[in-house]
């Protein structure tokens, strides 16, 4: 339990706004009497704490066990919402990671209000100790009204100067996922294998999570034949530039995905149109119609926390993320499309 306020010390200058107060010696997160670990399961309705109570768990850096609020989180304070999935299995850097006591509710994703407007579109991370158990009877997307009528406009301040490092660099949680998490190797290929059957067999893991490492593997095989074919030495002069095919789309506009064959002649040796990869899990969207989102101009990159922006044109086509087939990662980010991989219908 917390101490009273006239025996905390405060650790965040609000310049005179608000201060929000946790026990010393405060090197970390203090969480308030709330728990940290809930135990959520998917389906389950929870209400999103107040922004003082938020405030109060969170460190001198604005993170709670490493992971920060954003201000783009602060609009749900109050909400009643349904967990969509539990965050346990991720991914930062390319690599699998682990993260402990966090939720995605629903398919909140950032709009990168806060930090000059990334239009990654990030599934939201939320730490449980930040949620609490909705009542009996309650229902879903209501807001409670007197969290509603709490004033988060200093918290919103107080995390936008957070989200903007030294150097011009941000901070959100893809770039802290890496730090806020711990390793999850999957091993070697034998290693693999066998602990997915056991799972599938223990019911750990349903016949779905198997079609889908089936997916990720099956478009493995295609490119590993096709960097095998584009390496061969009667082909040491193709496969070195790759074509461009301009569209202008715009959101809203419905397009299909190339066939295989033709996708892969866009392809240099490496597997990739001017840079951008074209990863195993999205050929199984091809032959298939989907609407554009966006036109993807910048977004935060997760290593340096720079804001970057697109030489050619990155269209983002709506329900198209990865899946996390091999290490069943939840994080669901969106896949990249090249418009040469498109074509209008």
């Amino acid at each position: 339990m917390l101490e009273p306020a006239s025996a905390r010390k405060p650790i965040f200058d609000t310049n005179g706004l608000r201060q929000t107060f946790a026990a010393e010696p405060a090197p970390s997160a203090v969480v308030p009497e709330f728990e940290k670990t809930l135990g959520l399961k998917p389906g389950e309705l929870v209400e999103v704490r107040s922004a003082v109570e938020i405030m109060a768990s969170l460190d001198a850096d604005g993170k709670f066990d490493g992971l920060p609020f954003m201000p783009e989180m602060l609009a749900f304070c109050g909400r009643r919402l349904r967990v969509s999935r539990r965050a346990d299995n991720s991914c930062a850097r390319g690599q699998p990671r682990r993260i402990e006591a966090t939720v995605h509710l629903e398919q909140l994703r950032c709009d990168g209000a806060a930090h000059r407007g990334c239009e990654a579109g990030c599934l939201i991370l939320w730490k449980e100790a930040w949620l609490c158990r909705a009542a009996d009877g309650a229902e879903d997307g209501v807001r409670n009204p007197e969290i509603a009528a709490g004033d988060s406009g200093p918290a919103h301040l107080l995390l936008s100067k957070f989200a903007r490092t030294s150097n011009d660099r941000l901070m959100c949680q893809a770039t802290e996922l890496h730090s806020a998490s711990c390793p999850a190797p999957i091993g070697n290929q034998a290693a693999y294998f066998g602990k997915l059957a056991r799972d599938v067999v223990a019911r750990k893991r349903s016949f779905e999570d198997l079609r889908k490492v089936t997916i990720y593997f099956r478009g493995k095989a295609i490119l590993y034949a096709f960097k095998l074919w584009a390496r061969a030495p009667w082909n040491s002069n193709r496969y070195r530039k790759t074509p461009a095919t301009p569209l202008g789309l715009h959101p809203g506009e419905v397009v299909r995905v190339r066939g295989i064959f033709e996708v892969l002649r866009t392809l240099d040796r490496n597997g990739c149109n001017r840079g951008m990869e074209f990863k195993p899990e999205m050929f199984q969207f091809c032959g298939r119609r989907l609407p554009v989102i966006c036109n993807l101009q910048r977004r935060i990159d997760e290593r340096s926390g720079e804001l970057k922006g697109f030489r050619s044109p990155c269209i983002v086509l709506e329900s198209v993320y990865c899946d996390g087939q091999r290490s069943f990662c939840q994080r669901s980010n969106y896949h990249y499309w090249r418009e040469i991989w498109l074509s209008r219908v």
